[in-house]
């Protein structure tokens, strides 16, 4: 589970010319003790110049999550043993599409930004567990377009298609890395942890 924050207020895209958004990564200490989470704030710009969907799902370690991390380039590691898990959904029949469309997506304005704290925790991320320095990296990425939920359809809608046209933007769409922060991860005691 990843505990998420909001906020609505230097990447390059692989798969097309023009870059439409920025996702920035900026964790809330660069220093942490073995063992501890990692808490990261996380930005996505529009940095094109009109207002897209997004996701608003944005780091779901159990489900669909557009938001992969990564902590490389450290200290050698043993074999951890593998943590999975699961979560899912159904649409049932009383929900419009309009509930549906907010539960899943959000409007990005022009130059904003919308974000959330996600937290990395040393079980999914054994990493943290070891001493050393490590280096935080991710991807965004979105191939869906609004026609396409994230739950099971029990109830499809009739008018979807027509509600879908009716929309003044599109979802964005493609695969862009965030930028790259080094992480320090220090025994327990030590008082460097308190470096921001």
């Amino acid at each position: 589970m990843a505990f998420q924050s909001f906020a609505f207020g230097n990447p390059q895209t692989k798969d097309t010319e023009v870059k439409q958004i920025e996702v920035r990564l900026i964790p809330k200490k660069k220093t942490i003790k073995a063992g501890e989470n990692l808490e990261v704030r996380v930005e996505i710009w529009n940095v094109g110049l009109k207002p897209l969907f997004i996701n608003t799902a944005i780091f779901e370690p159990c489900s669909f999550s557009p938001l992969s991390l990564q902590l490389e380039l450290g200290p050698p590691m043993r074999p951890q043993p593998g943590r999975r898990c699961f979560a899912d959904c159904v649409y049932g029949d009383k929900e419009t599409f309009a509930s549906r469309f907010v539960m899943e997506w959000n409007t990005l304005g022009a130059h904003d930004f919308y974000g959330a704290v996600v937290t990395m925790r040393p079980d999914l991320f054994p990493q943290l567990n070891i001493p050393g320095r490590w280096r935080l990296r991710g991807a965004y990425k979105s191939m869906r377009d609004l026609s396409r939920g994230l739950c099971f359809d029990a109830a499809p809608l009739s008018d979807e298609k027509e509600q879908i046209t009716a929309l003044p933007w599109e979802a964005w769409q493609g695969e862009v890395d965030t930028n790259a922060v080094w992480i320090e991860v220090v025994r327990g005691g030590n008082s460097s942890t308190d470096k921001k």
